[in-house]
Parts: C-alpha cells; structure tokens; sequence
C-alpha cells in the first residue's frame, strides 16, 4: 500500500487517539454488594469486573484507582483488581469525574495518624503524609497545614508541586 494511501489512515487513528482520556482507557466499574455481604465492583454489563472480597468500597475515581477497605483500613485495587497501595490507611479519597472527560485526574489521597498523602494512579506516593486536610473536588487538589493556630491553604499541582495561597 502507498503512502498516499495510508495517510487518510493514520490520520484517522491519530484524531481518534487524540482524545483519548483516563476516563475512556480505563472502565467505569460500580460498587456491588455480593450475596455473602462482601463487596466488589461490577461492569456496565453487571459481572463481577472485581470480585467481592472486600468489606466496604467507595465510588471509583477517574484513572482506574478503586478505594477498598478490609478490616477498617483503606486502601486502591487497580482495573484488575491488582493491589496498587497496602489496604492499610485510615481513609482514602478520591475524585471521579462524573462529567466525563472534563479533566484527568492524577491523584488520590490516604490518611495515616491524622495526616494525609498523595498518590498517582500506579499507586506511588508523590507526597509525604503531612497535610491535616485534603479536598480533591474538579480535578484540584486542595492542600491545608495547620500553622501554630492558623491553617495554610493551598494546592498541589499536576506536577506534584505545592502552591501556597498565603
């Protein structure tokens, strides 16, 4: 086949890839409650795309990262169910994005003794945990410290950076 040909071709696949997103790379799965009272994730179609072993899960964050929980503690499954953290935090939380492709996500967070920490979507820590409050809401991430009596605002960026308001 010439290359005058496939140009149409590649061009085709290359706008088509273009805007690609999290949201359709990985699968959008939904929290199920299976007859044995343990928890898991389902697919569109309803089958089991994680299987129930969990005793509580939370709404799945845009990136493919599912919140678990066994025994109290907290931690993410991949697309796969694979272990992508220990389930061994506080708490976890994490942001999908209902909209749909309105933004990518890159973080969750995890609580450990009162203080929060940043993951990406493999699961590896971009942050310390040493923020006292957390809010991931329209693909920002909110940062607060507490300063003596004060708190301390600011954001992480998408590069894994502090930005401080004050």
């Amino acid at each position: 086949m010439s290359l005058k040909k496939l140009i149409p071709i590649i061009a085709v696949a290359f706008f088509s890839l273009g805007g690609l997103s999290a949201q359709e790379i990985y699968p959008m799965y939904y929290p199920c409650r299976s007859e044995n009272g343990k928890w898991g994730y389902v697919d569109k179609s309803n089958d089991w795309a994680i299987r129930p072993r969990y005793d509580a899960v939370l709404y799945e964050t845009n990136g493919g990262m599912y919140p678990v929980s066994e025994g109290g503690k907290w931690g993410f499954v991949g697309v796969s169910g694979e272990q992508l953290t220990d389930i061994a935090y506080d708490a976890a939380v994490c942001e999908i994005d209902y909209r749909k492709n309105k933004y990518s996500v890159y973080y969750a967070a995890l609580r450990r003794k009162g203080k929060w920490a940043f993951i990406d979507v493999q699961g590896k820590f971009v942050t310390d945990f040493k923020y006292d409050e957390v809010l991931i809401l329209n693909g920002k991430y909110i940062i607060r410290v507490r300063d003596g009596k004060k708190m301390r605002s600011g954001y992480l960026s998408n590069d894994g950076k502090e930005v401080w308001n004050n």
